[in-house]
């Protein structure tokens, strides 16, 4: 269960990353229908299409790419964004909503408190700051 102040944040870190991998790939799922299944599909968030239209394994990678482009960016660690993305895969795949519940068991087999956090690069280094490429 989320109780300290960090694991706070790094599960709202988490939540924003994941429904935003979640949109991506729900865009990019959409996009590759026809008008007809688009339109009454257009009132449900993109993070939600997954639901609605069925998802192939061969299909997630094309559906995920640069889907992490900003958690890596903003210098989560690889340990967390690769049980995020496994996450993300296991719902697109199985059709699932998200969460808050599923993502906390998670993150909950992390070892939150070991790891590398953002604000934990020391200040005036690269690594406390996001790359400005």
């Amino acid at each position: 269960m989320i109780q300290s102040p960090r694991e706070t944040v790094a599960a709202a870190m988490a939540e924003m990353a994941v429904l935003r991998a979640l949109q991506v790939a729900g865009r990019r799922l959409l996009a590759r229908r026809s008008r007809a299944v688009r339109g009454p599909l257009r009132t449900v968030p993109s993070w939600e299409l997954h639901v609605h239209l069925p998802v192939g394994d061969t299909d997630l990678a094309l559906l995920l790419r640069d889907a992490w482009v900003i958690p890596e960016a903003v210098g989560l660690p690889s340990t967390m964004i690769e049980a995020l993305d496994q996450h993300v895969r296991i719902l697109l795949a199985a059709g699932l909503g998200y969460r808050r519940d599923d993502l906390f068991e998670t993150l909950s087999r992390l070892p939150l408190e070991q790891l590398v956090l953002p604000w934990d690069a020391p200040a005036g280094t690269d690594e406390a700051h996001a790359p400005s490429k």
